[in-house]
């Protein structure tokens, strides 16, 4: 599975409908974008807390309503051509989705947003297979599966040494986690034992080297996640053809 990195971010700006729609239209399987809540209970999609990096103006999201947040301009920085994109609901986003397509829905915030979510999830016309939750944050992973176990759940975490294996394999079954997404390029043998235990495994960000993707290909990783889908899927197509 190829999922596009906020969208299609290496060719238009993260986190919005244009990235999203531009990622469709390069055929990956699914987009990943990351949410946060507003003060007035949206939710919305924004990777930093803050919209000083995308806007050039600094407003705190959860400090924020929908209607302020909306106000600003998310796309100049990247182009002029993106200079109408505005921050998306969560809604919006979900109306991208295809309906043979998935999204990976990474919460950026505090554990207080899950029950929103999950309403937004019931609310939607996207089946609850189309729908996966990621985090770095272990609370929000448990939370979520106690409320809805059939909701997919992948726990984030960040690779660097031999010795965090048995800390991930203990956490991933301490909070029920569906799986692992990593950054993990280089340690076959943590995807080994997460698959061993019958979980998931996902290269999460950001995977963009042709050499690496098959590496962690090879060593059963599930979804791939990338700034460049288009050009990833197609060279992954074209590998496979001279292979055949």
């Amino acid at each position: 599975m190829i999922v596009a990195h906020r969208g299609a971010s290496g060719d238009a700006p993260e986190n919005t409908l244009a990235s999203f729609s531009l990622a469709w239209q390069q055929d990956a399987d699914a987009i990943e974008g990351d949410f946060h809540l507003t003060s007035d209970g949206h939710i919305v999609c924004i990777h930093d807390s803050d919209t000083n990096r995308v806007s050039g103006t600094r407003l705190v999201i959860n400090k924020s309503t929908l209607k302020e947040l909306q106000e600003l301009d998310i796309g100049s920085h990247f182009g002029d051509k993106f200079c109408n994109e505005r921050i998306a609901t969560i809604e919006q986003v979900f109306d991208t989705v295809p309906s043979d397509k998935k999204i990976l829905v990474e919460i950026k915030c505090s554990e207080e947003i899950v029950p929103i979510l999950l309403d937004k999830i019931k609310l939607s016309r996207l089946d609850l297979s189309q729908i996966i939750i990621i985090s770095f944050d272990q609370k929000i992973i448990k939370k979520c599966k106690i409320i809805e176990p059939k909701l997919v759940s992948l726990w984030l975490h960040d690779f660097f040494h031999n010795n965090d294996i048995e800390f991930i394999i203990s956490t991933l079954l301490d909070i029920r986690a569906d799986g692992l997404s990593s950054n993990n390029t280089s340690v076959e043998v943590l995807a080994s034992k997460v698959i061993g235990l019958g979980l998931s495994y996902h290269s999460g960000w950001t995977m963009d080297d042709i050499g690496v993707i098959n590496k962690t290909i090879s060593w059963g990783a599930q979804s791939i996640t990338t700034n460049n889908p288009g050009k990833i899927k197609n060279k992954l197509l074209s590998n496979r053809a001279q292979i055949e």
